[in-house]
């Protein structure tokens, strides 16, 4: 076995893993009966993974040679990987929009690219617009604790 088939089991494994555990997100009663829905992304994530681990396996390829891999770039990608963590831990708190565009403008500095405000302009347009897409289709976005009581102290609410 190769080390290419070896690591397209490997990936076979963890998309199927993937498939599962997207089986288990939990649905709203009205979302149920819905074409699209809050498994519907998961699960063809799930399928093109598997169909990809397929490949790897079933397709004959020449013998590997890592050397490439030390030539490779990894600082961004970690930062990335490192990112998209904090992205999902500050999900809840900071809210979808406000998250989302700190997300992608750090993640295209980390990138190269060296016009902040360009950065920012893109990163502001892009979660806006995903959250009006959103919005239309009918999936709620929470704003997020920050932005609620932000909107509550200027409101004059109590805690």
């Amino acid at each position: 076995m190769t080390s290419a088939r070896l690591g397209g089991v490997l990936f076979l494994l963890l998309s199927g893993c993937y498939g599962y555990f997207a089986g288990t997100i939990p649905l709203d009663y009205w979302s149920e009966q819905e074409v699209f829905n809050a498994r519907s992304l998961p699960y063809a994530i799930a399928c093109a993974s598997v169909l990809c681990a397929l490949l790897l396996i079933l397709v004959p390829g020449p013998g590997t040679d890592w050397a490439f891999a030390r030539q490779l770039n990894w600082r961004p990608a970690l930062l990335l990987l490192m990112l998209m963590s904090a992205y999902g831990a500050l999900l809840e708190t900071l809210g979808f929009i406000v998250a989302t565009i700190l997300f992608l403008v750090t993640a295209f500095l980390c990138l190269g690219v060296q016009s902040i405000p360009r950065a920012a302009l893109v990163a502001f347009g892009i979660g806006l617009v995903f959250w009006l897409l959103m919005d239309q289709l009918g999936i709620y976005l929470a704003p997020g604790d920050l932005v609620e009581n932000l909107l509550a102290y200027i409101a004059g609410e109590p805690d």
